[in-house]
């Protein structure tokens, strides 16, 4: 066990031990140290330190993130090993911490049914103990022989069970995806989590608006089977757009317009193809459902300036989620078209 004492930017200070080959971030989790992160990929940066003394092992030089370590000593907390007593200084504060509390499990990976070419639903069946967290949140998959661990969002919520229901796009050039869509998946896997902040519980009696876009629906997807189990929309209706590229290629339509049906058209949900100016392939397919054209953004911005006009209706929280270029569209189209407070924004982003 190392000793790792970390200072934040504002000067506070905590300490923590870590095993050997432990990644820091991961260990300062797991014992409630809330260490800045957001996508603990080794994608975002979020989680830069300067190592002041002590020695590191990089557990993935070539984590995407790398780029924002521009002086010597500057690392990834995601992606670093002690392998001596460290004193580590953040680049930015202490955050709160994890709810629930991080974990690491094994488990077992299997490929449950294609829902296109390129995306899937995929199981993992815990060999442990269930892993609780909040809908919205997602878990860090590692299996052997791929550098860095991936992350993927549950797509529903059942904290109880050893099992957890993902969807996994398949990435042209991505080792991990590579791996686990060859042939009928079945891989050991390490699960680490929860992880994210874009959680939503019923007894915050709001509506929302989601903005979703491709593989980013899964966390939404969990919140919406989260609020449809407690008849949320019964008193706060809310509304669903899912941006994707073509009708061709569109996918969770039936379950769509099964929550639709659940909540007695209490739930809307508009569906958006950004490539594609008809869809009569799916329209006629799916009544209980809105379509329009053009980049889910800006068809969610359309509607969201009617809806903060409205005097009458309860202002909404937002959960935005996708891949990073249509988050952060998003995001400015909330903020400064719209005029929403980030504070009333809840998403993650990672890649």
């Amino acid at each position: 066990m190392m000793l790792v004492e970390v200072v934040d930017r504002k000067g506070e200070r905590t300490a923590f031990t870590a095993e050997p080959g432990q990644r820091l971030l991961h260990a300062g989790l797991m014992k409630g140290i809330g260490l800045p992160h957001e996508c603990g990929t080794g994608t975002c940066g979020n989680c830069k330190a300067s190592v002041v003394t002590g020695m590191v092992s990089n557990l993935w030089p070539q984590a995407p993130g790398t780029k924002v370590c521009r002086r010597s000593g500057e690392v990834l907390l995601c992606q670093t090993a002690a392998t001596s007593p460290l004193q580590v200084k953040l680049s930015s504060a202490f955050l709160a911490p994890c709810q629930p509390p991080c974990a690491t499990r094994s488990g077992r990976l299997t490929l449950k049914r294609m829902l296109t070419p390129d995306v899937g639903l995929f199981d993992v069946s815990l060999n442990e103990f269930p892993i609780k967290y909040q809908p919205g949140q997602f878990v860090l998959l590692s299996i052997p022989g791929v550098e860095g661990p991936r992350a993927y969002s549950m797509i529903s919520h059942e904290p109880n069970e050893a099992r957890l229901n993902l969807l996994i796009r398949r990435s042209q050039d991505g080792m991990f995806t590579s791996r686990i869509f060859e042939g009928e998946c079945d891989e050991d896997v390490e699960v680490f989590g929860p992880l994210g902040r874009a959680t939503f519980t019923t007894s915050e009696q709001r509506p929302f608006i989601a903005v979703a876009g491709g593989s980013g629906i899964a966390g939404i997807m969990a919140i919406i089977r989260h609020a449809l189990a407690d008849g949320h929309f019964d008193g706060y209706p809310s509304h669903l757009f899912f941006g994707l590229r073509h009708p061709d290629a569109s996918y969770l339509l039936d379950e769509l317009s099964e929550f639709v049906e659940r909540s007695s058209g209490k739930l809307q949900v508009t569906v958006a193809f950004s490539d594609a100016l008809s869809a009569e392939s799916v329209t006629s397919r799916y009544p209980a459902l809105g379509f329009s054209f053009g980049p889910v953004h800006e068809v969610a911005r359309d509607y969201v300036r009617g809806v903060v006009k409205a005097s009458d209706v309860q202002k909404p929280l937002f959960f935005v989620g996708g891949p990073p270029p249509m988050v952060d569209a998003t995001m400015r189209a909330l903020i400064t078209e719209c005029k929403i407070s980030p504070t009333e924004i809840r998403y993650d982003r990672f890649g």
